[in-house]
Parts: structure tokens; sequence; C-alpha cells
């Protein structure tokens, strides 16, 4: 990768798309990130505090892995506040890596007791397991960045993705937290492909916040954020249903799509 020039700018496989600009992690050089802030901070912190059983969900299908292959490294890509990260290590005893591009929650995750970096380049070594939540539909070259992890996978690794499902689920709520895309399975396994991960296998998850937010855009309010207890009432009575119901719906829709995948042949 090279960094900008007044003739040409290329741009890294790892700018995330945040509210109002892109942020750059250039050979372990955040550009400018002094100087950002990621708008929707605030909504990470709501979220950890309002969806503790959907976070904890998501991490307990990390861990479960995680040792069923006596993985002995892990990394948290795009670890935001750290959120997942601090549920991984209170569930396993293993504190992951974290990169996080931005500077504000970089500082947050350094005061929960990590050490952050802002670019894969700054990264130890190769990583037996990478997990991501909600982090490659900031990327607009997702492809790119995918390729990046699967160079610092370790021979038998995997990673571990959830992303938002379905372009027709789209909100302005996607617009103010930096959303350049959703996912089917089908553009997630296209992008796998080209990345040269081998995908092993790809569903959807999360049936009735599928249906909430279908409600959410029949009823016209597609502006503004949930609140606290609207995120609450879901985590606490809706999303035990929606667990239940994954196992029928899965295979067809979902407000998420969860991946996991190996490194493929060179």
């Amino acid at each position: 990768m090279r960094l900008k020039t007044e003739a040409s700018e290329v741009q890294s496989p790892f700018a995330w798309r945040r509210p109002g600009k892109v942020l750059y992690a250039i050979r372990g050089k955040v550009l400018d990130g002094s100087k950002f802030r990621y708008s929707a901070t605030g909504l990470l912190e709501s979220i950890e505090t309002s969806l503790a059983n959907y976070n904890r969900w998501i991490v307990s299908r990390f861990i479960r892995e995680f040792r069923r292959h006596r993985y002995q490294s892990v990394l948290d890509f795009g670890a935001g506040i750290g959120s997942l990260a601090v549920l991984f290590k209170a569930m396993t005893g293993v504190t992951p890596l974290t990169l996080e591009v931005d500077g504000e929650q970089r500082a947050m995750l350094s005061r929960r007791g990590f050490s952050p970096v802002a670019s894969i380049d700054q990264l130890p070594g190769d990583i037996d397991m990478i997990y991501t939540s909600n982090v490659l539909e900031h990327i607009p070259d997702d492809i790119a960045a995918l390729r990046e992890l699967r160079d610092h996978l370790a021979p038998g690794g995997r990673i571990f993705i959830f992303v938002p499902a379905f372009p027709a689920l789209w909100t302005t709520v996607d617009d103010k937290v930096g959303h350049v895309r959703r996912y089917t399975k089908a553009a997630l396994r296209q992008s796998l492909d080209e990345a040269g991960l081998k995908l092993e296998s790809i569903r959807y998850t999360d049936p009735v916040g599928f249906l909430l937010v279908i409600l959410f855009k029949l009823v016209g309010s597609q502006s503004g954020v949930p609140s606290d207890r609207s995120y609450f009432i879901f985590d606490r009575l809706l999303f035990p249903v929606s667990r239940l119901l994954d196992w029928v719906t899965s295979p067809f829709f979902g407000r998420s799509v969860f991946a996991v995948a190996s490194k493929g042949e060179p």
C-alpha cells in the first residue's frame, strides 16, 4: 500500500466510512486520526448496555469455535469501544488482540485493559482466529480488506463475520452510522470467494429483528435511532424468541448474516 500523493490516491482497503469522513489506516498510521471522532460512539455505548443478551450471544458463537479448535490467538477486527472484547475476555480469560481505526475508541480500549492497534501491519504475527461484528459494511473495498485479513490468518485459522443483511432493510440509521452496504448471503459469499477465503458456513440470523425493521419502514419511520428502551425490550423479550426461530428461518431471512471462512489455497 502507498500513501496518498498529489498526483494520485491509493486507498487502503482498511478505509472505514464513518459519518462525514473516511478514515485510512495505511502502514500503521491513521491519517488525521487525532482530529477524527466517530459520531456514533454514543450509540455503541448505548448498545453495550441495552443489548447485553445479544452481544453475549454473538460472543458465545465465537468462543465455541475458539475452544473447539483450541486456538491460541484471536483478533477483534474493528473492536470499537470493546463491547465484544470485554465479554470474550471475561468468558474465556483470554485477552483478544484489538484493531480499531478510531482514535477515541482506541483510547477507550486502552482504558479497558487492551492494547489496540490502528493497522493490521502493527499486529505481532499471524492470527489463529479473527472475528468481526458489524464492521465490513463500513469498508468501501471489503474484498481488499478480507484479502489482508486472509494474509494474516495462521494455517488452519478462521474468520467469523457478522454483517447486516438485505439492502431492502436500509434505513437512514444505516446512513447515520456510516454503512456503505448491507449484505445478502450471496453477496458475502462472493466477497469471501474473491478474497481467497474458503466459505465453511453461512446463514441469516435474527428473524424477529428482520420483521421489526420491515415494520419500521412500513409505518414510515425511517429516521432516528431506536431508543435505549426499545433496544432493552428487544434484547430481553424479543431476541430470545428470535433465537428459537433462527433454526427455521436461517436459510431464508434475518437481520444479519453470519459466516465462517478459512484460509483457502494460495
